[in-house]
């Protein structure tokens, strides 16, 4: 059994720990995956803010306020004609040369005020062009060639983008079309940028950002599906995300960590076929092959740009700490080991476990020791018993642990008095309360009486005051008698010290005669509370009372006590030391 207990509190906190390791590595990946998230938020923040400031220039600059009349909806009269289609019989771009976007004054302008907007961000070689597309179709564009964000001899080369309709592009309108309508940035991506035909993608990886201008007059309109929307065109950020990955470090702080790691982008692009939307997963950064068991990492959302960002933080043998199988061999062992050394002590100290336990005097557990029977007699020795009126009706309406919780809340209080008078703890059976005074300890008659009026009126003060825990009331009664008496202990399997005799009877019947927190005592306890040498007791006769066992017997109530002067206190000692109390005397009676 005591293996088995061994064992099972063992593995249960073996299991606990590392459910908890287990659990804490899982928040913790879940944490980097969420600072991570929090990164890219912050960082395209900043490289979509010159968005917003290229808006606000378009809006308030006259430069800007006639190009889309200049350059007008496509294939109208009067607008700015298209370049022969490419290959595969699509028009992408309007012949620009020579119209407004082409002016050397306009462009230099622009470039200017690009220039510095780009630098003011201080997004080097993350935001690598800025465009303005009045009438859904690129103007004017910085820079034109890259050199600034790129490592000589690479250079970003974006004349292929000058006049590029972005409506009647078969790659770009879908984009451009869900981007009129809309009061956000919206980013596609990510994608390799070409910016002429006959050049290498510079970018591998990047996202394109378009935000829609409002009109600055009322003919500017763009048709969407039979629907005017009153906009000036686009502003346009072109956004290396590769290089925005590599200063994230990303890689590094999900490796470090042993974990792996796949952020993905999740697109929905309208099928004007099927009427539906295609959903794309587009994987940005981290494994390609990420092909963990699913209980082996966690899968975040992240609150990132209008679209679906999601990252996967795993390890390949999961969550779960690498020490839990040493741990658990180890405790096995550990309780083996424990259960036999447990074994030998329970077996050693069974004995003085038991005796140690009881509660004793040193003088019956010596005897008890040496096998003797443990009987002594007193000849004068005051009794006291209290116990709560109407207990039954309360522990009927109370539970069990409400009415154990009762009890022991307030006979803890009780048994602090009993120790600060010095007067012996018998027992406790049910809500009744016995203590003695002059037993075990040897004292005189007037003293024992005084230590147990004393220890009963501040019982009754205590109950006076005094509520449990849940607000329960306690009322009690009590009852004192003096006289002979023997003590001993019972029984020697479970041992108990008590106390018996027609005093303990009597003073049983002064309590169970008593009235509700009062102390009632006999005449004998009376007249050694009158002869007590420290204190003045206040004690009123009750007069004859039926006493089962006795007839009518003179009572009296205990009402208080009052400390004697030390000088009076003197003289009665002095007064006293004549007399010969027998109630120091001592009777062994080993065949009683």
């Amino acid at each position: 059994l005591t293996f088995g207990g061994l064992l099972a509190v063992g593995l249960y906190g073996v299991v606990e720990l590392a459910n908890e390791q287990e659990k804490a590595n899982i928040d913790a990946a879940k944490d980097l995956a969420t600072e991570t998230g929090v990164w890219f938020s912050n960082a395209l923040d900043l490289a979509l803010l010159p968005l917003f400031t290229l808006s606000q220039f378009v809006q308030q600059l006259d430069m800007f306020a006639t190009l889309p009349e200049q350059i007008g909806v496509a294939f109208q009269p009067g607008s700015i004609p298209f370049l022969p289609p490419n290959e595969d019989g699509d028009y992408t771009h309007r012949n620009v040369t020579g119209s407004v976007c082409g002016d050397p004054s306009m462009v230099a302008k622009f470039a200017e005020l690009a220039s510095n907007i780009k630098k003011d961000a201080k997004m080097e070689g993350i935001l690598v062009n800025l465009q303005v597309a009045p009438m859904a179709t690129v103007c004017y564009l910085h820079p034109v060639n890259n050199t600034e964000d790129f490592e000589p001899p690479t250079f970003m080369d974006n004349t292929g983008a000058i006049g590029h309709d972005l409506l009647t592009d078969p790659q770009r309108k879908f984009i451009a079309r869900v981007t009129v309508p809309s009061d956000d940035v919206v980013i596609a991506g990510p994608l390799t940028l070409r910016q002429c035909s006959d050049c290498d993608p510079t970018v591998q990886t990047a996202f394109i950002a378009r935000m829609t201008i409002d009109a600055l007059s009322e003919k500017q309109v763009i048709h969407i599906d039979g629907i005017d929307y009153k906009k000036w065109g686009f502003a346009v950020a072109l956004i290396n995300f590769a290089e925005l990955v590599d200063r994230s470090e990303i890689g590094e702080r999900f490796a470090i960590r042993g974990l792996r790691y796949q952020l993905t982008r999740t697109d929905k692009n309208y099928n004007a076929e099927t009427k539906e939307f295609d959903v794309k997963v587009n994987m940005l950064a981290g494994d390609e092959d990420f092909d963990l068991d699913e209980n082996f990492y966690v899968s975040i959302d992240l609150d990132t740009t209008n679209n679906l960002w999601n990252i996967k933080v795993g390890n390949d043998n999961g969550f779960v700490p690498s020490w839990k199988n040493g741990a658990v061999a180890a405790t096995v062992t550990g309780a083996l080991i424990l259960s036999f050394m447990f074994m030998i002590i329970c077996i050693e100290n069974q004995i003085r476990h038991d005796l140690l336990r009881e509660m004793l005097p040193p003088k019956a557990l010596r005897k008890i020791k040496k096998g003797q029977t443990c009987v002594e007699k007193y000849n004068v020795a005051t009794v006291f018993f209290s116990d709560i009126v109407g207990y039954t009706a309360m522990s009927a309406e109370m539970s069990a642990i409400q009415v154990m919780k009762m009890l022991n809340e307030f006979y803890t209080e009780v048994d602090k008095i009993a120790t600060k008078h010095k007067v012996c703890k018998i027992q406790t059976i049910g809500d009744a309360y016995m203590v003695t005074g002059g037993v075990p300890d040897r004292c005189l008659g007037p003293e024992g009486a005084k230590k147990v009026a004393l220890f009963a009126i501040e019982t009754i003060e205590l109950a006076k005051d005094f509520r449990t825990s849940d607000g329960a009331k306690v009322i009690i009664r009590g009852g004192i008698n003096s006289g002979p008496l023997v003590a001993g202990v019972v029984g020697t399997k479970r041992p108990q010290y008590t106390v018996f005799g027609d005093t303990v009877n009597n003073a049983a019947r002064m309590e169970s005669t008593s009235e509700k927190m009062r102390i009632q005592c006999t005449d004998i306890t009376y007249r050694l509370l009158r002869d007590s040498a420290t204190h003045v007791f206040d004690i009123e006769s009750r007069g004859g009372v039926e006493v089962k066992g006795n007839g009518i017997m003179n009572t009296w109530f205990i009402n208080g006590a009052t400390e004697k002067s030390k000088k009076h206190q003197s003289t009665l000692i002095e007064n006293e030391g004549s007399t010969d109390d027998n109630c120091g005397d001592i009777h062994l009676y080993d065949d009683l």
